[in-house]
């Protein structure tokens, strides 16, 4: 028996996306926002270091896409020390100029720390629940990291959504 009909889809039509452009696109905006990512870490250091901070530990929980600053201790060494009264220039990783604005340190320092967290989660695809705590090491320049998956259950205490700043309460 012979089939008359085609048994093949006819081909789609030409894309008309270019999509060389969109990866040009992408692979430029992911490099802006690398940039501000780094030079917001290098003047946080270098605010950090001339007020003598050696390290500042952050504690944090993540749930699904929100991630809650919980604590800020900032440490000369061995002591823990008061936050300097001190602004730094800070530039929004979601704002489509990088237009700097001035930011209390410890606001700054809850604003970068929430921007490496949502980045590491993006990053990972996780939306899993987690605790950790977050340690900005400006002796160092470097950022450690100890992220714990536990249950869809927030710590009890004050938190602080990473949209907004982290104040009302002395670290």
């Amino acid at each position: 028996m012979r089939q008359n009909s085609p048994t093949l889809p006819a081909p789609l039509p030409p894309a008309r996306t270019d999509f060389h452009g969109l990866q040009a696109r992408h692979a430029e905006a992911e490099a802006r926002l690398a940039a501000l990512m780094a030079a917001n870490m290098t003047r946080l250091y270098d605010h950090l270091t001339r007020a003598g901070i050696t390290h500042v530990m952050v504690s944090f929980h993540c749930d699904h896409d929100i991630c809650l600053i919980t604590g800020l201790t900032a440490w000369a060494d061995d002591v823990e020390r008061p936050c300097p009264d001190v602004t730094i220039p800070y530039v929004a990783l979601d704002q489509p100029g990088p237009a700097p604005r001035n930011l209390a340190l410890r606001h700054a320092i809850t604003r970068i720390a929430c921007d490496v967290l949502q980045d590491l989660r993006a990053a990972s695809g996780t939306t899993r629940a987690a605790d950790g705590s977050f340690c900005f090491d400006a002796a160092a320049r470097a950022n450690l990291l100890d992220y714990t998956p536990c249950d869809a259950m927030a710590p009890s205490g004050q938190l602080q959504a990473c949209s907004a700043s982290y104040a009302r309460r002395p670290w």
